[in-house]
């Protein structure tokens, strides 16, 4: 047996050599065909002179004074970009906005960016964190132990984990959820609302859908929308421009 080894044994680490790449090829190809692309006119923002990639993240600056910074963290499978619209939009009424890029485009693998986002850009102006669908449970699980830091949090088609318990927490919490959001389970998150401070939004955007939350086109296994993109980022503009006065 262990002539044979040491005859072959050239060809057995080539086998497996063969076998990993095989492996992580095949999981590249599925992380690719999985994630959902910017549309054009989120990717358009990026030629803003108010928009820059630096430090593996996106940033959308205010051209007016600064009154809050926010974090935003993307959807499961999202590339980041899709939120340029929302985080253009939010910057026009004095926020810094950053996307932090994330492994693989899950932000479950980047928990902690929020910490490499306050380290590049200190302020003494309040942070929020915000999160859409995976997203938000993702931020929350960050915020559950770094309360000191983040003033509120905004989530989108999203909710609690078990592991990041808030309701004893002062944090300010604004929940948004679309009525024709048929990727969120509606069951789940009704039981999360026990994890939430007891003073949290809860704002419904009605015809809604899940996907409208970003510029990523239709997620599979969504709801039809009865309203357009524009229209829902304006709802949550509005909601959380509420919250925070």
């Amino acid at each position: 047996m262990k002539n044979w080894i040491k005859k072959y044994w050239k060809r057995i680490v080539l086998f497996f050599v063969l076998f990993i790449f095989i492996i992580l090829g095949a999981g590249f190809a599925y992380v690719r065909s999985a994630t959902y692309e910017a549309m054009p006119e989120a990717l358009a923002i990026l030629q803003d002179e108010e928009v820059s990639i630096e430090n593996n993240m996106i940033r959308v600056e205010p051209e007016t004074e600064v009154v809050g910074n926010i974090v935003f963290y993307q959807g499961g499978f999202v590339e980041p970009e899709a939120y340029l619209p929302l985080a253009k939009r939010l910057s026009e009424e004095g926020y810094n906005v950053y996307i932090p890029h994330m492994p693989l485009n899950l932000a479950i693998l980047g928990i902690n960016r929020f910490e490499d986002v306050i380290e590049a850009y200190p302020s003494d102006q309040p942070w929020y964190i915000a999160g859409h669908s995976l997203g938000g449970t993702s931020g929350l699980l960050y915020t559950i132990d770094h309360l000191d830091q983040i003033e509120g949090a905004l989530l989108m088609g999203s909710y609690p984990s078990d592991g990041a318990d808030l309701s004893q927490s002062d944090l300010t919490v604004l929940s948004i959820y679309a009525t024709n959001d048929q990727v969120i389970n509606e069951e789940r998150y009704e039981a999360a609302r026990a994890l939430l401070p007891e003073d949290t939004t809860y704002e419904v955007i009605e015809g809604g859908n899940h996907s409208n939350f970003g510029y990523y086109g239709f997620q599979k296994g969504d709801g039809k929308s009865e309203n357009t993109r524009e229209e829902q980022l304006e709802e949550v503009v509005k909601s959380f421009l509420q919250i925070v006065e």
